[in-house]
């Protein structure tokens, strides 16, 4: 079903302009590939579900019958996917996403039962503490997923394989320890998601997009959750964090670099493992199935700690913690090359990202607030606060006196420009010291224009968090275009 699914999903984002740009500063595929894949799993996760429902009757049960825990997880689900889209059409802020998150998980925890007060922990005993401490873990443990496995989408199929092999590890558990309607929820998710890599394996003629990322994330958590129930209130420490280490341990290592070097946890950056990976020489394909492999891994451990007991998983957890380390190691984690240039310098990095990060959004907000072009230079100006840039010229592209192009720019097509330049930088300078770059001001349906950014520091390239922050820019502006064509067509 959804083999059948994902092509008329493909179709549908392709003709709405709903595709993944490659020129952005991250990307690593040369060719727009459309989003919305996400929908596809779903909607064939509902519709064998709601099979299941009619035929299997502890499925039933669990969906609509006197305890309907399943049925309001999947309930969570489509406002947690509706949340997706809304990031994938529009980008929400990190904010009002992740607090819509919240309050919707919370409903769930709530509604769905999903709290505990005790946590049984391998080796160390149970550790026990009020109910509403115990909710609200279970808030942070799914929403955290739902965001682990939305962060660690970076390269084709990454994220379906790692969720499909989590929930693998869910779905046995559930099937030896006698939930029988954890295993059908988890087994009928592994199926959708084996149907959408047949689309989304290298080379991925479609993305999961943060609505399919999201949601599989947040899916997974529940089952972990419910796959980990040993006792009244009682469940398994353990099994969660190892049956999706990779994501989670992505996650925690992102949000501490970012604070750590003085950016805001939600800052994108390119040194995820999968980045590392492919940092350290190996191919696209390759870092995917050494991240696979890595995921199988953690997925029979995770199993082995759920259901076995004694000194071997001592032994186990042991092996599997030193092999993690090694590879940690290996990818650089433990080498944070900036100690090396001493405390001041790690403070005056921070001081500096933070000072460019605050002039974008003060940028960024200035051009959000606009219903013209007007004001537009200002804003710019703003911006080269600091980015350090000494001059920019902004172009836009009109066609029959409407902004936005479909195609590339000809010498027919109409431009209207904005200029700023540094109005400190007087004289002549070095050309040796000049950088150029330029970049398009892409919409989800329209080229809207282009900008280019004049340096003359010395540098000989801009690295990618600079990219990154420019973006947001350079979204700003394309917003600001489409709103100003749609304004201009109502008149």
């Amino acid at each position: 079903m959804t083999c059948v699914f994902t092509p008329i999903i493909r179709n549908l984002a392709l003709r709405g302009g709903f595709v993944d740009c490659p020129q952005r500063a991250r990307k690593v595929h040369q060719h727009a590939i459309p989003r919305l894949g996400g929908g596809a799993v779903l909607g064939s996760y509902l519709v064998v579900l709601l099979i299941g429902g009619f035929t299997v009757p502890s499925l039933r049960g669990a969906l609509w019958g006197a305890n309907p825990i399943a049925g309001i997880i999947v309930l969570g689900s489509l406002v947690i996917f509706g949340i997706g889209v809304l990031d994938d059409l529009s980008r929400l802020s990190p904010r009002i996403k992740l607090l819509g998150e919240f309050v919707t998980v919370g409903f769930v925890v709530w509604f769905a039962d999903l709290s505990f007060s005790t946590v049984e922990i391998l080796g160390i005993g149970s550790i026990s503490f009020p109910n509403w401490i115990g909710f609200g873990l279970a808030c942070l443990w799914i929403t955290g997923l739902a965001n682990a496995v939305n962060l660690i989408d970076g390269l084709d199929g990454l994220a379906s394989g790692i969720t499909l092999f989590g929930l693998l590890a869910v779905s046995v558990v559930g099937y030896l320890a006698l939930i029988p309607h954890v295993t059908w929820l988890s087994t009928l998710l592994i199926g959708c998601l084996l149907g959408f890599l047949v689309y989304n394996s290298r080379p991925a003629s479609i993305f999961l997009g943060d609505c399919g990322s999201l949601t599989l994330g947040y899916l997974a958590g529940c089952l972990c959750l419910l796959g980990s129930v040993s006792g009244e209130k009682t469940i398994n420490g353990v099994f969660p964090f190892l049956a999706f280490a990779l994501p989670v341990m992505d996650c925690l290592f992102a949000i501490f670099r970012r604070m750590l070097r003085g950016r805001s946890p939600f800052s994108p950056d390119m040194e995820h493992f999968h980045h590392r990976l492919m940092a350290k020489g190996l191919s696209h394909g390759k870092a995917v199935l050494a991240m696979w492999a890595a995921a199988v891994t953690c997925s029979f451990v995770a199993v082995a700690s759920a259901l076995g007991k004694g000194g071997e998983l001592t032994a186990l957890f042991v092996f599997f913690g030193l092999g993690g380390f090694i590879l940690l190691r290996y990818l650089g984690y433990f080498r944070f090359e900036f100690f090396g240039q001493g405390f001041s310098s790690l403070l005056e990095n921070r001081k500096s990202t933070r000072t460019a990060e605050q002039a974008v959004k003060e940028a960024e907000d200035m051009i959000n607030q606009m219903n013209s072009l007007e004001g537009v230079s200002e804003a710019l100006g703003k911006a080269a606060e600091g980015m350090q840039f000494q001059e920019v010229f902004l172009a836009f592209f009109q066609v029959n006196g409407q902004y936005g192009i479909d195609g590339e720019p000809t010498d027919a097509t109409g431009r209207k420009s904005f200029q700023w330049k540094d109005p400190e930088q007087r004289g002549f300078y070095s050309r040796d010291k000049e950088f150029v770059a330029e970049f398009g001001i892409n919409g989800r349906n329209f080229l809207y224009g282009s900008i280019r950014y004049r340096f003359i520091d010395g540098r000989s390239k801009m690295d990618v968090q600079e990219e990154i922050l420019l973006e947001r820019i350079h979204d700003a502006l394309a917003s600001l275009a489409a709103r100003v064509r749609k304004n201009e067509k109502a008149f």
